[in-house]
């Protein structure tokens, strides 16, 4: 009891002081003064961030250096950091720092997360055609940290046993326009600078510049000539121990930005990736002897041998000894203490184990909230774009104005299927078995599954003729599809080809078919990839929970879900891979025991569900104020009396005003004040016979908290169609009459 009264007020001690930490506003520390740029107007990042974490602010802390970020950061001051590759690495070395996203710039005419060094020269300097040719010359580079515009080049030339003592004269200009005007001018010899910048300023001079050293057989991945290797860009890095959730919504905002918008212009970037592996610059600082690194490698073996020599044998003499007296006592108990050892190995390992488990599930779970309440806000827009834009359709157009509304309603069907699969990553959509072709799901999602792959990656699709059906929910199908591209992408980082094809087939106990199968008929989806191939001993384990071959970047969720769809449709999947040959995924799905013709998504005509008697009243209550309005013109379009309502509140005093009855009540399940649910009980005393129609954009599990579970109520989900709301309003007032 004691201990518990302790714990209470220790509780209510550091209460004020959690909530202190909770409401103060997140720092961003970023190196605003470099190469003579003026700092940027960060408001449209912070702004966006905040969107992302529920209204708390985010300042931006503008620093002069790499030394003052890492006084900031030792002095506990910064939150996130947006750090160049070396600033990165050196505050790996005194703190807990973790990249959540890699800086994306533009390379030419391609977005890329990589940066490399251009060292280059006028054009009509003939003798200076390679690297080593720069010995004995005036080099001018951008500055001693910059990564790309002088450490990558400067290992190269370390690789070619020059130093910096072989130049003629090496000096630094903070300016990218200055390092390349002198290189023009001849005031300099040699100019370095990073590639994508040179890029930009190539036809600068009047007589052209020239690239020295670049490799033979360039990386595909950077589409513009460079000196030197890839490195990674700068990183977005969280610091210190943070809350995971927040490090989780910083990310997923991050990963959300568009090139060019106000966020990535914010901070003069083209967007955000999944970050990549900072290891090679770790490498390459240990190799020059940067930063932290500066006394790494210098005292060799054998001169310390020669300068100790005296201590090191004494310590030897004296190690030997213990080890002697040591090994003597250990043997009665070396049985028992490898037994123990043993058993506590196991055990961490377990704990590790499941506390990774734990971290994966509680981050997905953080995005998957984020996206059901994005998922939510896009049906309550995609129910106004997508119903108007059908009533547009019904009228009459010139072909020209029909062919753009059309396209409206197209983009507005695909974004619905968008909101689906944000729905079906946060588990929060319920599946449509339906029977599929899977010729069409493959033709419709071609287009995302192209920008998957890249533009490095050739995409192969051959339809099978004549494809029976087979059951299961499109959205599902797609999130197969794109999971199964994904992994075949990344197994591939240099380029490749993936194909995609389908056919019939018939297992009848005997063939290269997975054993689980029973005899039948089967629709086969193969996915094949030439990338880098598998062990057999990471093929046992490619379907397990959480488990990746793609390090901190992976979840380990991407295939263990494609395993649980086929076989929630009573399917198989067969996989051959080999080391070197690439991989073959083979998915087999019953086929649908009857054929039925599902028809895709369609244009509404004008044929609405028949119009009652002009005496039915219907009350709309919708707290959004676009969607009621829809929805009243589209049930008085129908010849319908509407009454509307903002709220629960107000639908109340509508119905207890008035003495003439409500033949139907159409409400959304989530209102400001009183839900759906209680306005729903209120109005079947007052209206006993009278029917009750639920809508909403929000995921099942936040209308049945509400109390009202899809399939035991009438309910209409967002976005719905005129057509949709028309037939279900009539179906449900001729029951109420029947």
């Amino acid at each position: 009891m004691l201990r518990g009264v302790a714990f209470a007020v220790a509780w209510i001690i550091c209460l004020p002081a959690v909530a202190a930490a909770q409401e103060r506003p997140l720092r961003v520390g970023n190196v605003t003064s470099q190469f003579g740029a003026p700092p940027p107007d960060f408001a449209p990042l912070t702004d966006y961030l905040s969107t992302f974490l529920d209204g708390r602010r985010v300042e931006v802390v503008p620093l002069e250096s790499i030394e003052q970020m890492v006084q900031v950061v030792d002095a506990g001051q910064l939150d996130f950091v947006v750090a160049s590759p070396v600033a990165l690495v050196t505050l790996t070395t005194r703190h807990r720092v973790r990249p959540i996203a890699t800086v994306t710039q533009l390379a030419g005419d391609r977005v890329t997360p990589f940066l490399a060094g251009a060292v280059f020269v006028r054009s009509d300097r003939q003798d200076l055609q390679r690297l080593e040719d720069a010995r004995d010359q005036r080099v001018l580079a951008l500055s001693r940290l910059a990564l790309g515009g002088w450490l990558a080049s400067m290992r190269e030339w370390h690789r070619r046993g020059i130093s910096e003592a072989d130049f003629g004269r090496l000096q630094f200009d903070f300016s990218y326009q200055q390092v390349a005007a002198k290189v023009c001018s001849g005031a300099t010899d040699v100019g370095v600078l990073p590639a994508n910048v040179f890029h930009t300023l190539r036809d600068s001079c009047p007589g052209g510049f020239r690239v020295l050293g670049s490799p033979q057989g360039r990386d595909g991945r950077y589409p513009i000539t460079v000196s030197t290797p890839l490195y990674p860009e700068a990183a977005f890095a969280a610091v210190g121990e943070l809350d995971e959730d927040v490090v989780t919504r910083v990310a997923v905002a991050l990963l959300a930005i568009d090139a060019g918008s106000p966020a990535s212009r914010a901070v003069g970037v083209s967007g955000f990736t999944a970050p990549l592996s900072y290891t090679p610059v770790q490498q390459l600082m240990q190799e020059l002897r940067i930063g932290p690194y500066e006394s790494f490698g210098r005292l060799t073996f054998t001169e310390a041998l020669r300068q100790h020599a005296g201590k090191v044998l004494i310590g030897m003499l004296g190690f030997v000894s213990v080890l002697s007296f040591a090994f003597v006592r250990s043997r009665r108990l070396n049985a028992r203490l490898e037994r123990s050892i043993e058993q506590q190995g196991r055990a961490e390992h377990e704990r590790q184990h499941l506390e990774s488990q734990l971290q994966q599930s509680r981050r997905l779970e953080s995005i998957g909230r984020v996206a059901g309440g994005v998922a939510h806000d896009f049906n309550n827009l995609l129910t106004v774009i997508n119903g108007y834009s059908q009533i547009l359709l019904t009228g009459p157009l010139t072909a020209e104005t029909r062919d753009e509304v059309e396209q409206i309603n197209k983009a507005g069907r695909r974004a619905a299927e968008l909101t689906n699969q944000l729905l079906t990553f946060s588990r929060r959509q319920v599946t449509d078995v339906v029977p599929l072709d899977l010729n069409t799901v493959i033709h419709d999602a071609e287009p995302l599954l192209r920008r998957l792959a890249g533009e490095d990656v050739q995409l192969v699709i051959t339809p099978g003729l004549q494809l029976a059906r087979s059951e299961g929910d499109v959205s599902q199908t797609n999130q197969v599809l794109m999971n199964l591209v994904v992994n075949a992408r990344d197994a591939m980082p240099g380029g490749g080809r993936i194909d995609i094809a389908t056919e019939n087939q018939t297992v009848n106990g005997s063939g290269s078919h997975p054993p689980e199968l029973t005899p039948g008929d089967y629709v086969v989806l193969s996915v094949t990839d030439t990338g880098a191939g598998m062990s057999a001993e990471t093929r046992q384990q490619i379907f397990e929970p959480f488990f990746s071959t793609k390090g901190d970047a992976g979840t380990g969720l991407g295939l263990s879900t494609v395993y649980g769809i086929v076989r929630q449709r009573q399917g198989a999947i067969d996989v051959w891979s080999e080391p070197g040959q690439g991989s073959r995924f083979r998915i087999f799905l019953p086929q649908a025991r009857q054929e039925i013709d599902v028809e895709a998504p369609a244009v509404v005509t004008a044929a609405h569900a028949p119009a009652p008697v002009g005496s039915r009243r219907i009350l709309v209550v919708e707290d959004q104020d676009d969607v009621r309005g829809f929805a009243t013109e589209v049930l008085r379009s129908s010849g319908y009396q509407v009454m509307q309502a903002s709220s629960g509140d107000e639908a109340m005093r509508f119905f207890e005003s008035r003495h003439e009855p409500i033949h139907l009540l159409l409400t959304d399940v989530v209102l400001r004040g009183m839900n759906g649910r209680e306005l729903a009980e209120r109005f079947e005393q007052a209206f006993p016979a009278a029917g009750i129609l639920f809508t909403s954009g929000y995921p099942d599990d936040v209308t049945a908290r509400k109390g009202v579970p899809r399939g035991s109520v009438a309910f209409l989900a967002k976005p719905y169609s005129p057509e949709a709301l028309t037939s279900r309003v009539a179906e449900l007032l001729n029951s109420a009459t029947a």
